[in-house]
């Protein structure tokens, strides 16, 4: 008789109870083994007792052995091969939800052996009688895309795909749909592109959709360029019904849909009112949800509002705070009223603003004085009431209120200068009792700016000043200018006080930013104070309520992200998302698109234009104050001179980083070279010689340019994608003013890491905006120490980009991000001699005493002018009047898409404008002009020929250096 042995262990206990014959103990074995995946423990030594229960009709089973084979397959990829027979059976099974879950199955699994069997069951459940199966089947097309996308394109399934999105059922093409939309992300080149041709198609399943279904098909509508107002129309008409869905989702995406449909109209203006107020009523009623909900609804309104001011405003008392409101939804409600506000109902919304200011929440209060603020920054006429209700609040003589009113007070009279004075013997009444450090440096601040009418204003400083080493730095700085205004005011008065603040700034003070600005202000006071009376004392740009919105190129962007993490963070989308492409450089692997090769719908007439069959390539104590100020004789004011000399900074050594053509770092040689060169950043900062050791290469390089002043032999080059379609002002009939915008918006890209940049990291890009240059970058400090001394400065480049205001003021704390937008004017004498075809611009920026250097490459349309108008006969003209020499005749092959429509959108939204077109016999010639910051005019001859899926470009320049850089963008543009 045998002993029986006892198992040890659950697993060994699953494993005998997978393998028992009785059907409802191996489900519940299968469910155990399920439940203990899920909680992270591994169960992957069950594989094969698992796969065995895969041989049943119990539908249950399957899913949960199905479940089980996708999380481990990659794990087990030998054995999981033994298990795709069953799964291309089940593929072929009378149900239905079998042969879905089989086909998702096998997607699902991340092993290259099994995707190998998957292209036949794939082909056929495209074409499955059942919807579900067929919707599964797509998204299946997505997940191998991911895993193989060469085996995608040569299977043809893409162009089945493409075909899905007009299938019967509505739940296909939303699927079809999201797939298509995950394989564009994933490509370097764009698959599919609703357009004019296919969006009514993508809209007739609307109706019928679930609402993820709707979600998905208004997402793709919202990226819809319409053909003409007519289409626009349609589709508004298409969209409006959705505005009243119950659930907030589809609510704001269909607003999406319908802001982006408006752009296009601008005959129709009844439309447009119809369709506002259907817009606000929509928008109002997302309020009356629950909290989240409104929250969400706000954060998206308030940049609607911002865009088009006069939307909502008879709305206004909806967005009135109840008492029963979160209070994150009361502080969004009351930027919202902030922006609604008008002379029509800035009296109801200042008692309102008032009642708010008498709650308990401290925050809440703060911010309902400084809406006040705003309001009266806003609308100049209700200043004086806004005043009036300020000056009541400081009469609560509650510690917070008052500070409070004290900050907004400071913007007040910053916007209306020597206006309001009657609330200075107020605010200064409280000057013992503030302790907040902003409402502290503000008081300074009005007390340095009205020192010549405030008769104690020199006690009033000099008793703060005993306490200067322990106030924050904010405070510290706001002392040291206020009083260096009173030394200016009342050199009699303040001698010894200017001398007594100085010394401790220079000598008692760690901070260098401080410490700094009082030597500036010693020299200057020492050398001129005519002229530091003109520094100091002169007028200050006024701030307006544009201080409290966004530029309007990011609040384009963020409008366009509505209803995404985007809009309600109001953060560019690159924050949230960040797409890894599946192919890799300029490779073209795409398959062609089925709608290429069809021709232009449109005919018009081409001129007397000879046709050229050529080849082509291509960001405190009581105070009086008087009514008038004084009017003394400022005699010069007598510092005591000190012999401190400046002292000349400490030679420095930078490594300078070698790099190859391609970007790349030169190889490492056993002999050095030293080369020692003069770096000035041009900060008016002495010259330092810096030591820079760098390695020989097998190949000298001869494109060393002149850094401000350093030679740096490096030239980079990287490819920069521009992915983004801008979109013009709308609505313009709700809108205050007019404001012109270029182009799309280029995202940010990492220039500089932290380990090359010794702690600072830069993110940065060139966009163009109001008809201008701007360079956008980050600034973020990853050190342990604060950084300052911020200043940024280009090389020598071939438009002559150059930074207008180089340096940055304020510090960078730890951890802390600096956005900052620098305009970039051209200047003609910052262009090298013989400068070649590169857009490459270098970069140098200054931090604490270390500078960093990185560079970027702009896309050519930011230097292309958005004013261009050209006639046939000028075109015609000035072809003949530039010299054949200068012509380039180049061709370019595996054109993405060959439709004109097309072609001419893609150029006039890089500002490349078309002028006209012809036919020559199957040839469509088209013809295009644009003109650089340099006034330089470029034309364009482009031979369409279809059949070989390529196109010759002729291009005409007086430069023939442009000839070469238009050429390389059109390529990169016409490949992506």
């Amino acid at each position: 008789m045998f002993k029986r042995t006892t198992l040890k262990g659950e697993l060994k206990e699953l494993q005998l109870r997978l393998i028992n014959l009785d059907l409802e103990i191996k489900k519940e074995s299968i469910k155990q083994v399920i439940a203990y995946m899920t909680v992270g423990k591994d169960v992957s030594g069950l594989f094969t007792d698992v796969l065995n229960c895969l041989e049943t009709k119990d539908l249950e089973i399957k899913k949960l052995v199905y479940l089980y084979l996708m999380k481990y397959a990659s794990k087990k990829s030998e054995q999981a091969i033994l298990v795709v027979n069953t799964l291309v059976q089940d593929t072929k099974d009378k149900n239905p939800l079998i042969r879905a879950l089989a086909i998702r199955t096998m997607g699902s699994i991340r092993v290259e052996e099994v995707t190998e069997y998957l292209c036949q069951p794939l082909r056929k459940c495209l074409k499955d009688k059942h919807p579900y199966v067929r919707k599964t089947a797509a998204i299946c097309i997505a997940k191998l895309f991911i895993l193989n996308p060469e085996l995608v394109q040569t299977q043809g399934f893409l162009s089945d795909l493409k075909k899905m999105i007009s299938d019967s059922n509505p739940m296909v093409v939303s699927n079809a749909l999201v797939a298509l939309q995950q394989i564009n992300e994933s490509s370097t080149q764009p698959i599919f592109v609703v357009d004019h041709k296919n969006i009514m198609t993508i809209l007739n399943a609307l109706n019928e959709s679930t609402e993820w279904g709707q979600i998905q098909i208004l997402e793709s509508a919202a990226q819809c360029a319409p053909k003409n107002e007519n289409q626009a129309c349609i589709i508004i008409e298409k969209v409006i019904p959705h505005l009243s869905h119950s659930n907030s989702s589809v609510v704001l995406t269909a607003v999406r849909v319908v802001l982006n449909m408006l752009n296009t109209i601008t005959k129709n203006q009844g439309l447009i009112k119809k369709t506002s107020e259907q817009l606000s009523s929509s928008l109002v009623t997302l309020l009356s949800g629950k909290p989240e909900i409104q929250y969400i609804a706000l954060r998206n309104v308030n940049l609607i509002v911002q865009r088009f001011p006069k939307m909502l405003r008879s709305e206004i008392k909806m967005f009135f705070c109840k008492y029963n409101d979160p209070i994150y939804v009361k502080m969004e409600k009351l930027d919202v009223m902030v922006m609604l506000a008008s002379k029509s109902n800035i009296e109801l919304l200042l008692r309102e603003f008032q009642l708010y200011a008498k709650e308990v929440d401290v925050q809440f209060v703060r911010k309902s004085i400084r809406a006040i603020g705003k309001c009266a920054i806003k609308i100049p006429k209700v200043a004086e009431k806004c005043a009036k209700a300020l000056l009541d609040l400081i009469m609560t003589n509650v510690s917070y209120v008052v500070q409070e009113v004290v900050i907004v007070v400071k913007d007040i009279f910053r916007k209306f200068p020597n206006q309001y004075e009657s609330l200075i013997t107020r605010l200064c009444e409280h000057l013992d009792s503030l302790d907040d450090p902003e409402a502290k440096s503000s008081m300074i601040w009005i007390i340095g700016e009205y020192c010549d009418r405030i008769e104690n204003a020199d006690e009033l400083i000099d008793d703060l000043t005993d306490s200067f080493t322990e106030e924050p730095h904010e405070v510290q700085l706001q002392l040291l200018t206020a009083t260096v205004k009173l030394f200016l005011k009342k050199p009699s008065e303040a001698s010894e006080l200017i001398q007594k603040v100085i010394t401790i700034a220079t000598e008692q003070i760690d901070n260098s930013d401080l410490r700094d600005r009082a030597y500036f202000y010693w020299r200057l006071l020492s050398e001129n104070p005519t002229k530091a009376k003109s520094i100091v004392l002169d007028q200050r740009p006024l701030i307006s309520s544009e201080n409290y919105k966004y530029d309007e190129i990011m609040l384009s962007e963020l409008v366009r992200n509505i209803p995404k993490l985007s809009s309600i963070y109001h953060k560019p989308s690159e924050m949230f998302v960040q797409t890894v492409k599946v192919f890799e450089g300029g490779e073209n692997k795409s398959e062609p698109s089925s709608e290429e090769n069809e021709k232009s719908e449109e005919s018009e007439d081409s001129g007397e234009i000879e046709q050229k069959s050529k080849k082509t390539k291509s960001k405190k104590s009581k105070t009086k104050v008087k009514s008038k100020p004084k009017t003394k004789t400022k005699t010069k004011p007598k510092t005591k001179s000190k012999s401190k000399t400046k002292e000349k900074p400490e030679n420095k050594q930078e490594t300078i980083l070698m790099t190859n053509i391609n970007g790349g770092q030169t190889t490492n040689n056993n002999n050095n070279n030293t080369i020692e060169t003069l770096i000035d950043l041009g900060f008016g900062m002495t010259n330092t010689q810096t030591q820079t050791k760098t390695t020989n290469t097998n190949q000298q390089m001869n494109n060393g340019q002149n850094l401000m002043g350093m030679n740096i032999n490096t030239t980079v080059d990287n490819n920069n994608n521009n992915n983004s379609n801008s979109q013009s002002d709308f609505f313009s009939s709700l809108n205050n003013e007019e404001t012109t915008f270029s182009i799309e918006i280029e995202p940010k890209k990492l220039l500089l890491n932290s380990t090359k940049g010794k702690g600072i990291q830069i993110e940065g890009t060139f966009r163009r905006r109001n008809r201008e240059i701007f360079f956008d970058l980050s600034i973020t400090n990853k050190t342990s120490a604060p950084v300052g001394g911020l200043a940024i400065a280009f090389n020598t480049n071939l438009f002559g980009l150059k930074p207008k205001a180089p340096v940055m003021k304020g510090v960078l704390m730890p951890t802390q991000t600096r956005e900052s937008s620098i305009k970039c004017p051209i200047d003609k004498t910052h262009i090298p001699k013989n400068a070649k075809a590169n857009l490459n611009i270098q970069i140098a920026l200054r931090c604490s005493g270390k500078n960093l250097f990185f560079h970027d490459r702009p896309p050519l349309n930011i230097f292309l002018k958005e004013d261009l108008k050209i006639l046939k006969r000028d075109f015609l003209n000035h072809w003949k009047q530039i010299p054949e020499e200068t012509e380039m005749e180049k061709e370019i092959d595996n054109v993405q898409k060959m439709d004109i429509s097309y072609i001419k959108h893609l150029f006039e939204n890089k500002n490349i404008f078309f002028v006209t077109k012809r036919k020559d016999g199957d040839l469509d010639i088209l013809y295009f002009a644009t003109k650089f910051e340099s006034d330089h005019i470029s034309l364009l001859e482009l031979v369409l020929i279809s059949n070989m899926n390529k196109i010759q470009l002729n291009i005409r320049s007086v430069n023939p250096t442009y000839n070469i850089l238009i050429f390389q963008f059109l390529e990169n543009l016409l490949k992506k």
